[in-house]
């Protein structure tokens, strides 16, 4: 049974959106009602996504129209919100910033703090012979690109990739030069490099920029019908070339940020923390005793979302997967990572959740497949199905085991229509507004079941 208003949950939820939540910018089925219905039970969640190329005011503002529920800022983590913990390290400093189109990026990291910052193009309209090939983005680069009177002459001091790049030739190349330049001037080479003499044959030495991604994703789901290129692959193919050019010489040094990375999951983990005391105000010893002993992550992508949440160890919360099938991972395969359960979509996987937490059902019903390693089950292929509702103790045994103990019931969505109605008797079961052929006969169901479940059977 769901608790009392009173009560506090001791449970919580991080959400991937692209493939979780969201195909491109359509909702994905039952999304909408279930991050309705949680934020009804106010049970505290967090979206922690590789997404980015906007503030988290802006992707809230966007998420909430999309899926036509309120959503906080405070509730979004992306990929680069960690930036934000960069800003006093590079306080006056110069950055550079990769990624996204005309100045959205200059301007989101504006907004974060950043003080002097420039792009790409700042770097073209200053001397448009660094791109090898200008000719189809000429005219983007004059038009977005500022004049920045002292770019030959102040150090740029980080290289930060905000998003995947939509000019990979012209980011890299300005990439590559700026970490071999003296000291992050743009236009000159270090005297110093590939001396053998110097450690690193002084590559990235000799105060180079420092360089940060945030988004090892290799992949996301478009409404394409194949995956397409994420920053990850913009990430691979830098360091690919990087390798070739220095001949090995010496391995890239960088920092990435994002799933499934530990700072991503600790910086999500303190944004839920900080929610939590939105929706329930300050905790006593928040962060040694936090009431939420549970994370459900829901991911799409075993890549990152649940090797993230199953290599997490946080201090005082056990972080759990749960795998969905509606985005990068595809039922009936294998995914290099497992995750704690399976789930067909988020509505599924929402509603596994609250069962293990004793919670009511809010969401669509369905079979659920579940990792043995993770419960103890054991069958030929690792996984089991079963029916998912709410359990109702049989007053005859108390729900201890005799196949008329688990009795699912209607329950009501806020249109007032019937969203699920759920049976497990024998081999009976009726899933959604199906009408099935009964396996099994009406009137051997328990008495106190008959008149309290409307049932339509042909």
């Amino acid at each position: 049974m769901a608790p009392k208003p009173a009560e506090k949950p001791n449970f919580a939820f991080a959400f991937d959106i692209d493939g979780v939540l969201l195909r491109s910018k359509e909702p994905l089925p039952g999304s909408r009602e279930t991050i309705h219905n949680l934020q009804k039970l106010k049970i505290p969640l967090i979206f922690l996504t590789n997404g980015g190329g906007s503030t988290e005011e802006e992707h809230a503002a966007k998420l909430s129209d999309r899926l036509g529920v309120d959503i906080d800022e405070a509730q979004f983590v992306q990929s680069h919100s960690p930036y934000r913990d960069l800003v006093p390290l590079y306080d006056n400093k110069r950055i550079l910033v990769v990624g996204g189109t005309g100045n959205d990026i200059r301007n989101v990291a504006g907004a974060y703090g950043f003080k002097d910052v420039i792009t790409s193009s700042d770097l073209f309209l200053e001397q448009p012979s660094i791109h090898p090939f200008p000719e189809v983005s000429a005219p983007y680069h004059n038009a977005n690109g500022r004049r920045i009177p002292d770019i030959r002459t102040k150090e740029i001091a980080a290289i930060l990739v905000w998003s995947t790049s939509r000019e990979w030739t012209l980011d890299m190349q300005v990439m590559f030069d700026l970490l071999l330049s003296s000291g992050g001037v743009f236009g000159g080479k270090s005297d110093m490099a590939e001396d053998v003499a110097l450690y690193n044959k002084d590559y990235l030495q000799d105060q180079r920029p420092k360089l940060y991604f945030c988004n090892p994703d290799l992949v996301w789901v478009t409404d394409h019908d194949r995956p397409r290129f994420a920053q990850g692959s913009f990430e691979a193919a830098f360091e690919g070339v990087w390798n070739r050019l220095t001949q090995g010489k010496a391995k890239l040094k960088y920092t990435t940020f994002g799933k499934p990375n530990k700072k991503t999951f600790e910086y999500g983990e303190r944004h839920l923390k900080a929610y939590y005391e939105k929706l329930y105000g300050p905790q006593e010893k928040v962060d040694s005793d936090w009431p939420v002993k549970t994370v459900y992550m829901i991911g799409d992508n075993p890549e990152s979302d649940i090797i993230g949440a199953n290599s997490y160890v946080s201090r005082d919360t056990t972080w759990k997967s749960i795998l969905v099938e509606t985005g990068v991972y595809k039922a009936g395969t294998e995914p290099a990572h497992k995750p704690t359960y399976y789930a067909k979509d988020v509505a599924e996987a929402v509603q596994l959740a609250l069962e293990k937490e004793g919670y009511s059902n809010i969401g669509r019903q369905g079979g659920l497949k579940e990792h043995n390693n993770i419960e103890g089950r054991s069958t030929k292929q690792g996984h089991s199905s079963r029916t998912v509702g709410i359990r109702m103790p049989s007053p005859t045994n108390n729900d201890g085991g005799g196949r008329n103990s688990r009795v699912l019931q209607d329950r009501t969505n806020t249109a007032g229509s019937i969203e699920a109605i759920a049976f497990h008797f024998g081999k009976l079961k009726l899933l959604g507004h199906e009408t099935v052929k009964p396996l099994g006969n009406l009137e051997d169901l328990p008495n106190q079941f008959k008149e309290s479940v409307p049932l339509h059977m042909s």
